[in-house]
């Protein structure tokens, strides 16, 4: 029961159940097949980027570009489709955002830039470089496999959300059974430490911030096929909320410590509660307040359990 207790990944499991149950008392239509089904689709474009974000917060890192990479992967698999066709553009938006992780895992390791500042700044860079390269009107795009992958389903479970899951395995493998995993909670833990036991602090930086912005631009390209259109804005959800669905899923902001299940929850609450809070009709100032100050009151509750155990 202790190590039940002490389980970050089960408390905000519990959460999830508490606040599903509250829905369905105080909202209607929370209980229908039909309103799961499109919960866990749209939570997996968030739930998406979110895994990535884990990989970089558990050793004790931050991508704050992860926005403009959804936004990035989506413009140029949409710009790149009306001339190449759609296979290979999916692979030139993936290449493109996996470099993006790699170029700033090389300012965190080469530069020694804080991992905020070099992510900034490279969301600003790409930015920019999208409005320059679309002239402010990014194309649509209507790709066979996107949209079969972010509008299909298999036995009534959304693909979207299939890809999901089984990117989250992968990545739970990586994080708790691989070595590299090992090395990503030991730099979270302690770097100066890591480096004095041998760990391969470079090649395990560029491993987890490639990862991260590749994963981002999965989210990306489901987005894409999930609205048919491309946006320089797209991705400005993902940014805040992929941090707290990490933080809300029990993985430790400073590194070391958590797991990648958690994550998985933590997308599914702050998808349900974003649906809870238009079901009440507030609008979206309102319900970027309210929203605010409910994931503040999670992190309160979480930090008091803490301590008292």
């Amino acid at each position: 029961m202790a190590a039940l207790r002490d389980n970050r990944a089960v408390w905000a499991f519990g959460v999830l159940v508490v606040t599903w149950l509250a829905a369905i008392l105080f909202a209607g239509g929370f209980d229908s097949v039909g309103s799961v089904r499109y919960l866990v689709q749209t939570a997996s474009f968030l739930g998406i980027v979110a895994v990535g974000q884990t990989l970089v917060v558990m050793m004790s890192g931050i991508d704050l570009s992860v926005s403009a990479v959804v936004a990035l992967s989506a413009v140029v698999c949409a710009q790149v489709a009306a001339a190449s066709g759609g296979t290979a553009a999916i692979l030139i938006a993936l290449a493109v955002s996996a470099l993006v992780g790699l170029v700033n895992a090389a300012g965190l390791i080469w530069l020694r830039l804080p991992p905020m500042v070099m992510t900034l700044a490279t969301a600003t860079v790409i930015s920019g470089a999208l409005l320059i390269y679309t002239g402010g009107s990014p194309r649509s795009a209507r790709i066979p496999l996107l949209d079969a992958l972010a509008n299909g389903s298999v036995a009534g479970i959304p693909l979207a959300t299939i890809l999901w899951l089984a990117i989250a395995a992968v990545a739970a493998w990586l994080l708790h059974l691989s070595r590299l995993g090992r090395y990503a909670f030991a730099l979270g833990t302690s770097e100066p430490a890591s480096r004095a036991s041998g760990v391969p602090v470079p090649v395990t930086t560029l491993a987890m911030y490639a990862g991260c912005a590749l994963l981002a631009g999965v989210a990306g390209l489901v987005l894409l096929g999930f609205t048919g259109t491309s946006s320089l804005t797209m991705g400005n959800p993902y940014q805040l909320l992929s941090i707290a669905s990490v933080v809300l899923g029990g993985t430790s902001i400073l590194g070391g410590r958590g797991h990648l299940l958690g994550t998985v929850a933590g997308a599914l609450l702050l998808t349900l509660l974003t649906a809870l809070l238009v079901a009440w009709n507030l609008g979206e100032g309102l319900r970027q307040v309210a929203l605010g100050l409910l994931i503040i009151g999670l992190l309160l509750v979480y930090a008091r359990e803490r301590r008292t155990t």
